[in-house]
């Protein structure tokens, strides 16, 4: 019996040590990844910024879109195609 309860805590230690060796390595990993996100969010600012333009030709399609002439457009096509 003492055979097999020395076995036990012997597995049950060694799942331990590798959950631990295992929650480091990640942790490790995570604070690289953080790292790098950081690094990112700084040196992208100023890409971000060249985007505008493209940025607000598309905010201007998406208005267009949603404003009078695109309902009337859907109104007009659906009349054609009823019939």
């Amino acid at each position: 019996m003492d055979i097999i309860l020395t076995t036990c805590a012997i597995i049950v230690t060694l799942a331990f040590v590798a959950l631990v060796v295992q929650a480091i390595l990640t942790l490790q990993q995570l604070r690289h990844t953080a790292k790098a996100v950081e690094y990112l969010a700084l040196n992208a600012d100023g890409k971000l910024t060249a985007l505008d333009p493209l940025i607000t030709g598309v905010k201007s399609v998406t208005e267009a879109v949603s404003s009078g002439w695109f309902t009337a457009a859907k109104a007009v096509y659906g009349l054609f195609t009823r019939g």
